[in-house]
């Protein structure tokens, strides 16, 4: 009692109480981090198998516009793939007939190559999700793949990983990352796209999937043309992640996590097209469901939580628990340091945790900013 009445004397009730906050936020966000561990150490081949035998897919690339410089340089990729049960269903939106016999042409070349044309119209706007619905109608396998013009296969495995996941599931989530360009403004899009990539993964790994890319989103169209395609079509994006939600079940998703998984989007040239792409996909998260919602929301809260009980011990508390509270950000920087390292190791995403700690510091506060600016309405978009 005496020794109480002294610790109580010597930092003050509030002093105690503060480090009690922190030493409990501090063990949330421990274990919190240490749960995203089943990323590197699960076996999608211990599931089920729903297959015998990898199956024949079909990977469908929408084409708005003439991209010339795709169809020589990434498209080629997507058609150089090392697995030979897949076809690629090319669906052009434009009116350009030489850049459609261009993209016919390459069919000599490459027989398993499938195109069909939508005709553009100013007045009739195409929208990415009825370029997907017209690849899906068109294509000949059951398994179908989603990507799009500004993916680019990390690897030539990667149609193969994505199909050897229908073996053991009827939806298979790839994984997708921002191109690496030099800059601390690339490493921190890829940085933040990485943890939610990751963060929806582990959700799905562990019955909960509420999130998917369209860059790199498998399934089987009867589960397609069982909920009648995509729902909410008024949004600008994010329908990709209502879409997997309702069909997705604690058993029906494969994540084959390995290296030929990843693939690249084009990175956002700009802080501000950063921001208004976070704006779009924040019109979705209304439309989640609780349990997803918890799961975003839980971990940057409690980030945030833990940062304003440490910077407030570091502030106002004595020598010695300012040394405490120090010492439980230096091992939960540690911590994280190391968890996102195996994770990225996972999929072969390199050089992704370079600074960590200072943007571990600096996301959630960028991240409270973009929810806080959320704008009511944004303009529609392919």
């Amino acid at each position: 009692m005496e020794q109480l009445n002294f610790v109580i004397e010597a930092y003050g009730v509030v002093g105690i109480a503060l480090t009690a906050v922190l030493l409990i936020l501090f063990v949330v966000q421990i274990v919190m981090h240490c749960r995203k561990l089943i990323f590197t150490r699960f076996d999608f081949t211990n599931r089920p198998q729903v297959r015998q035998e990898i199956p024949a897919v079909s990977i469908i690339v929408p084409l708005f516009g003439e991209d010339e410089e795709y169809l020589k340089g990434n498209f080629r990729n997507l058609l150089s793939q090392s697995s030979a049960k897949y076809e690629v269903v090319a669906v052009y939106v434009g009116k350009e007939d030489s850049f459609y016999a261009t993209l016919n042409h390459l069919r000599r070349y490459y027989n398993h190559l499938k195109t069909t044309q939508i005709d553009y119209n100013p007045q009739y706007p195409i929208s990415m999700r009825m370029a997907l619905n017209l690849g899906v109608k068109s294509a000949s396998n059951e398994c179908v793949i989603f990507t799009t013009s500004d993916t680019r296969p990390a690897t030539t495995d990667w149609a193969y990983a994505m199909a050897r996941g229908f073996m053991y599931g009827d939806i298979v989530l790839g994984y997708c990352n921002w191109a690496r360009k030099s800059g601390m403004q690339n490493l921190f899009f890829r940085k933040h796209r990485f943890a939610q990539t990751r963060n929806s993964l582990v959700a799905a790994l562990r019955g909960n999937c509420f999130g998917a890319s369209i860059s790199c989103l498998g399934f089987t169209k009867s589960l397609y043309f069982k909920v009648g395609g995509f729902g909410h079509l008024d949004l600008t994006a994010g329908e990709d992640d209502l879409f997997v939600q309702s069909i997705a079940t604690a058993d029906n998703v494969c994540v084959p996590l390995c290296e030929q998984l990843r693939c690249e989007d084009n990175a956002p040239g700009s802080l501000g097209q950063w921001i208004l792409e976070q704006h779009r996909l924040g019109q979705t998260r209304k439309f989640y469901n609780t349990r997803a919602l918890n799961v975003e929301s839980c971990e940057l809260i409690a980030r945030v939580a833990f940062f304003v009980a440490a910077i407030g011990a570091l502030a106002t508390l004595p020598l010695e628990l300012k040394c405490v509270a120090a010492l439980f950000m230096l091992v939960r920087y540690l911590i994280v340091s190391i968890v996102d390292a195996k994770c990225a190791a996972r999929v072969g995403d390199k050089g992704i945790c370079a600074w960590a700690p200072l943007y571990d510091f600096f996301e959630p506060w960028v991240q409270l900013v973009i929810r806080t600016s959320q704008p009511k309405r944004i303009s529609r978009w392919k």
